[in-house]
């Protein structure tokens, strides 16, 4: 990516059909669930993988889909009467077979027969790997999801014009007044909602003010994680470690009797990968061909950080009788990332010193540990 401009790996959702679910929102009384959102973009995941570009669904499988998202199928399955009630999706007969058909996806396609352009926005194939879809169904937060798509539309725009090949260097802005008005929530509502945005994209606040002990955010800036953009590789060989994390961490859910689904444990392994282990891709020990070190230190930091976790969790119990989690993800984001510094200072600081350089010779690019120490 180092001559071309930077691109979303992804499918297409067309404008128009998005401007459909606004009017819908803004016109009628009954507004679009979360979960027909998550619906439609599944359909739309699925006419990708099919490779259709007329709108015409031949194996899509609402079952699967609910395995796939952690989402109830009686959920999705309203989402999906949603969509056939007001029309973006129907079911024919085609050939003596049963297929769903995504309305006017076939013309908006194929724009030059109606006189018009291709207008679309690239929902990132990366999002179906975070718990977002999942939780602000839980929430009941359809809100958040069209924060999310207006976020996915303005980058594309903003992509398209933009000649960079850094992803990290193009940025959409929004006010927390905006937000509050978009989400319909207030300050903390909002926070809520962008630590669940956290897998796909890093937020920055920006005008932070304290007024009688309450933090005021003025302006929130978003950019794109490097997962919209690129295939996930593993060189790092950093796959079997996170397995046997993963592992672990079913452990300590259980141990905690955690109520949580199997998205949650990919939402927090994703989270530590984010904000722990791509920030030590580059840290080799004195050899400069081994990761023992780096391995050692992941491994322990993880189980340190959960046992704090847990310590948290049974101090709450004990406070308040209970503890609930908004997001699992999210909190153990925010964990990750607060101890992450303090931990770093057992590891030589030559290392360290050694491994930012290393990553800034080999990429170009400002090392993922200047943000960190």
């Amino acid at each position: 990516m180092t001559e071309s401009k930077v691109r979303i790996e992804g499918f297409r959702m067309h404008q128009a059909i998005l401007e459909e679910f606004r009017f819908i929102r803004d016109q009628s009384f009954e507004r679009p669930p979360a979960s027909a959102y998550v619906v439609y973009m599944t359909m739309l995941k699925q006419m990708h993988i099919e490779q259709n570009q007329r709108g015409m669904l031949k194996e899509y499988n609402l079952s699967a889909w609910s395995k796939k998202l952690g989402i109830s199928y009686s959920t999705l399955w309203g989402g999906k009467r949603f969509l056939e009630d007001h029309h973006f999706v129907k079911e024919e007969i085609r050939e003596g077979l049963p297929v769903l058909v995504l309305k006017d996806v076939e013309k908006y396609n194929t724009p030059e027969h109606n006189g018009g352009v291709l207008n679309y926005l690239i929902i990132p194939h990366a999002l179906f790997e975070t718990n977002i879809l999942a939780e602000f169904v839980r929430t009941s937060n359809p809100e958040g999801i069209e924060l999310l798509l207006s976020l996915l539309n303005q980058f594309r725009t903003g992509m398209s014009f933009s000649n960079t090949s850094e992803i990290g260097k193009i940025k959409q802005q929004r006010t927390m007044k905006t937000l509050k008005l978009q989400l319909n929530k207030n300050a903390k509502g909002v926070r809520k909602t962008l630590s669940v945005l956290e897998s796909l994209f890093s937020i920055e606040f920006t005008g932070i003010e304290l007024r009688k002990k309450q933090i005021w955010i003025k302006k929130v800036s978003f950019s794109l994680k490097s997962e919209c953009v690129e295939e996930s590789t593993d060189e790092f060989n950093v796959s079997p470690l996170m397995a046997k994390l993963s592992k672990e961490l079913t452990y300590f859910f259980d141990g905690y009797q955690i109520k949580y689904k199997p998205r949650d444990q990919i939402d927090v392994m994703i989270s530590f990968k984010q904000e722990v282990i791509k920030k030590l891709n580059y840290l080799k020990d004195e050899d400069e061909v081994h990761y023992t070190i780096r391995d050692q230190f992941i491994k322990n930091f993880f189980l340190e950080t959960i046992d704090q976790i847990g310590a948290h969790i049974h101090t709450e119990k004990n406070r308040k009788g209970s503890f609930h989690f908004y997001s699992i993800g999210a909190f153990f984001r925010m964990a990750f990332r607060k101890y992450l510094p303090g931990a770093l200072n057992n590891i030589p600081y030559g290392l360290i010193s050694n491994a930012k350089i290393r990553e800034h010779t080999i990429t170009g690019q400002i090392p993922e540990l200047n943000g960190v120490i």
